[in-house]
């Protein structure tokens, strides 16, 4: 049957449809953390980078929202790529104490706190210490460009490219092709460094989008399986209160897929097998001849008997000891998985080593109830 609409009403009835979806995608909070960026389009862009005399952008050394929830601050006020009115580090950075910042019903994730390391860290952490600079605030996370210079503890003699660094338990070919070191400016062979070095940026990073990968982590290609797969904090607080949500990371049953580089995470999307993709010597030399463990391992089963047997992360979830789940749309404790970020930080922590507790002060007893090694290990303590 053919349509009796005018031009007109068709347009007219395009308008209201358009609205009404617009709204539910504005509104629809729960879903944040996976749903496009929507909202006012100067909020991160800005078309000329002039209103009323002055500029708009606020990028470089610096720039970070204020507590008044105002980019301001900043080096480099020159044009942005993509229209933006700042860098990634600008967007999440902030001067105050907050680590979610809410511009009507846009809620940024802070990851970068400039006057000292929050109360409240979201799950990645933050990168405040190793901003400071110096061997030894270097040992407390990932150096990132914007944020600090090259790690001082690491010997720049490793292979690779004059000047690069070798991160620990880094592959030589993954030194030859890749980013020696995240604090390093520029462009690299697979096209981006700093942040863009795991939020990867060609084919990555799309706020516009919803994506079928956790937090634009990928792979350094173009198929789609080279993905991370996970479940964002349902609160849309990226686990700033994980008592009331937490993540959920996809893990694997198989200790023994991982190659340099990212060949495995074809098959495995765990968030492990991504972190292989620099530190793949960990991942390949955890068990030994004799079964005797050379490395902690990651990727396989959290015992449920023995000393393991006092922790139900499905029950009791514990963000000093976070575990992946084979299945993490529907965990269940006979698919908790041992993952990296069951110890470490994925930024940077309060700890060295991006621990998530202080590894140095671990010793049994009740005066120390923040040491992580017990959470799994419970008659250690």
């Amino acid at each position: 049957m053919r349509s009796t609409l005018s031009l007109a009403s068709k347009r007219l009835l395009g308008l209201i449809l358009f609205f009404i979806t617009s709204t539910f995608v504005l509104f629809y909070s729960p879903a944040e953390a996976v749903l496009p960026v929507k909202g006012q389009c100067s909020l991160c862009h800005t078309m000329h980078n002039s209103q009323n005399g002055s500029t708009m952008v606020y990028a470089g050394t610096g720039a970070s929202w204020n507590g008044s929830d105002q980019l301001a601050g900043g080096t480099d006020n020159s044009p942005q790529p993509s229209l933006l009115n700042t860098s990634c580090v600008g967007c999440h950075s902030s001067d105050s104490g907050s680590t979610i910042v809410t511009i009507g019903v846009t809620r940024i994730p802070i990851v970068y706190n400039t006057g000292g390391y929050p109360a409240n860290p979201l799950a990645g952490g933050n990168f405040y210490n190793v901003s400071r600079g110096g061997s030894e605030n270097d040992k407390y996370g990932h150096n990132v460009h914007g944020i600090s210079g090259e790690d001082a503890n690491i010997s720049p003699s490793g292979p690779g490219a004059p000047g690069t660094l070798p991160p620990p338990g880094v592959n030589p070919t993954c030194m030859q092709q890749c980013h020696g070191t995240l604090a390093a400016g520029g462009a690299t062979f697979f096209g981006g460094n700093g942040c863009e070095g795991c939020h990867l940026r060609n084919y990555g990073v799309r706020h516009h989008q919803s994506p079928s990968w956790y937090r634009f982590l990928r792979g350094h290609s173009f198929n789609t399986l080279r993905r991370v797969d996970g479940v964002p904090d349902p609160t849309g607080n990226y686990e700033q209160n994980p008592g009331a949500g937490h993540n959920e990371y996809k893990g694997v049953d198989d200790a023994t897929t991982y190659t340099y580089g990212d060949g495995s995470l074809n098959a495995t999307q765990s968030i492990t097998d991504f972190c292989s993709g620099c530190h793949a010597n960990f991942h390949e030399e955890m068990d030994g001849a004799s079964s005797t463990w050379l490395r902690h391992p990651s990727d396989m089963l959290l015992p449920e008997t023995g000393e393991f047997a006092g922790y139900d992360p499905t029950a009791s979830y514990n963000n000093l000891a976070p575990v992946a789940y084979l299945n993490p749309a529907a965990p269940v404790r006979s698919e908790a998985v041992v993952m990296c970020l069951s110890c470490h930080r994925a930024h940077a922590s309060n700890y060295q080593d991006s621990l998530r507790w202080d590894y140095l002060t671990c010793s049994p007893g009740s005066a120390n109830p923040n040491c992580g090694c017990f959470v799994c290990h419970s008659d250690k303590d």
